[in-house]
């Protein structure tokens, strides 16, 4: 529960913050989402990273002026709880396994999310992209200068999330063979 709490507040925080000082695409969400299925209880692992998004969506929705709910943005959550699943399955797996998963993470959101904006958005002149394989190659190829935000912000989240979550594991595993020393002292 401190773990679901410290990167609610941690996440929910950064990602306002982000916005304020321009830090595009650097933000914890999928960072949460994958680090949330390894090592969240199962019954926050998936609605916290979500719930977090969808708090913090409706303040910056808001701040900029656009409608309350993007519906488009449904592609966007589709891919946290994907990533939040895909920490789910890897959870019980080797090391290695969860490495991977962490790897491949910023580039699964960048597909999900850009296929969403091939969909739904403009492209740089301000018009729809072609519904075409070359219109989403357009888009995609368009999309490549944010993906290092993506992969800088997610790679160091995860290694912030997963390393915060070994430490409360380990300090509450210590604490509480403390305590079961003590009942039998």
């Amino acid at each position: 529960m401190i773990l679901a709490i410290l990167m609610v507040l941690g996440a929910g925080i950064f990602r306002l913050a982000a916005f304020e000082f321009h830090w595009w695409n650097i933000a914890p969400l999928a960072a949460m989402s994958l680090i949330g299925g390894m090592y969240l209880g199962r019954r926050f692992a998936l609605w916290v990273p979500l719930a977090v998004l969808v708090l913090t969506d409706l303040i910056l929705n808001v701040q900029m002026g656009y409608s309350l709910i993007y519906w488009p943005r449904a592609f966007d959550y589709g891919a946290f709880l994907l990533i939040g699943l895909l920490g789910l399955w890897a959870r019980e797996r080797k090391l290695g396994v969860k490495i991977g998963a962490a790897l491949a993470t910023p580039f699964l959101f960048f597909l999900i999310s850009n296929f969403a904006v091939w969909l739904f958005g403009m492209n740089l002149t301000n018009t729809p992209y072609a519904k075409t394989f070359p219109g989403l190659t357009e888009c995609y190829a368009a999309a490549l200068p944010f993906l290092r935000g993506t992969v800088i912000g997610d790679w160091a989240f995860m290694a912030v999330f997963a390393l915060t979550a070994v430490f409360v594991r380990h300090f509450s595993a210590e604490r509480q063979h403390e305590l079961a020393s003590e009942v039998r002292a």
